[in-house]
């Protein structure tokens, strides 16, 4: 197991993050500095809410919210695409243009020249996950029944709840609160006046629309952000003092890795979809003067598209 997790971790601290060398990017920071305002405004106005009763934020303002995270999401793509590009530059350094693709696939043969070189491995990339899944779980097995079985339990109590166990103990913390709500309440009150209850009903759902579902809905992405940020420095710091650590996370996402590595050789038949996004990033990502070329090259594209269409079905067209 030891052994295992040494080789992940070389290959994690070999092939680092494309956002790794793209830290000093523009693009990068305004998409952090974003987040953090658009944090910062949802949780002051839902102090103003809590504490003032008062708001700072309408409908308009919070669906104006959502909008600007689509400027974040830009700059983050900008921020990979840009670390791919410097990566390949630093072990290219007399290459003249470099093309979108072209650190992506030159980043995918040093991966597999990797794994044949550290694995020992030539044949299918998927053989070569499914066997260190098998022992990588056995070692993991084994481990955990060498260990002592009240310790283990005794560790385990302290640890959080998973999100579906967390998730249903809300629901029954909320269904005991309404109960008891409900048990206090006499018949008069609950019966006397069924239109002011249904509307007053109505009234705290579209409040709770509003102050906790949308704002709620509008930090999902920000708050991903800071967090997987959070996340990998203390990893970072984790690995700097320990250098064969590796979480069970790590390791399947090194596996998930592997499998998009075998998933690159196979020919796609469909690829409409992945076009489209491809050329939707060359657009958002180019520099302003650039983009003539780049729409060139759409209409360059969809026209060979046509003709490999036609040569493939001359009798459907």
């Amino acid at each position: 197991m030891q052994a295992i997790a040494d080789k992940i971790r070389h290959y994690r601290k070999t092939f680092r993050p494309q956002a790794f060398y793209a830290l000093d990017s523009l693009a990068l920071w305004l998409s952090i500095t974003l987040a953090t305002t658009i944090l910062g405004l949802l949780f002051f106005d839902l102090y103003l809410r809590i504490a003032e009763s008062t708001h700072l934020l309408g409908k308009s303002d919070q669906a104006l919210l959502m909008v600007c995270e689509l400027p974040m999401v830009f700059g983050l793509l900008q921020t990979y695409f840009q670390g791919a590009e410097r990566r390949y530059r630093m072990l290219y350094p007399a290459a003249k243009r470099v093309q979108l693709r072209t650190p992506h696939d030159s980043l995918a043969k040093e991966k597999r020249a990797y794994l044949r070189e550290t694995f020992g491995h030539e044949g299918d990339l998927r053989v070569l996950a499914k066997t260190l899944i098998e022992e990588w779980e056995w070692r993991r097995e084994l481990k955990a029944r060498g260990q002592e079985p009240l310790l283990r339990r005794a560790a385990g109590f302290f640890k959080l709840p998973s999100p579906g166990n967390f998730a249903a103990y809300l629901t029954g913390l909320v269904a005991i609160l309404a109960g008891i709500v409900i048990a206090t309440l006499t018949r008069e009150a609950l019966f006397s006046d069924l239109e002011q209850f249904l509307a007053d009903a109505w009234n705290l759902i579209l409040q709770l629309w509003l102050i906790v579902v949308l704002p709620v809905a509008i930090c999902m992405l920000p708050s991903a952000v800071i967090l997987t940020g959070l996340k990998q420095i203390g990893e970072s710091l984790l690995e700097r003092l320990d250098d064969q650590y590796l979480s069970y996370t790590d390791f399947y996402r090194f596996i998930s890795e592997l499998l998009e590595l075998h998933d690159r050789g196979e020919r796609l038949l469909l690829r409409k979809t992945r076009a489209w996004a491809y050329w939707t990033v060359r657009l958002t990502i180019s520099p302003i003067q650039d983009l003539p070329r780049v729409v060139r090259r759409i209409r360059r594209s969809r026209a060979l598209a046509r003709r490999v269409a036609k040569a493939r079905h001359p009798v459907l067209q």
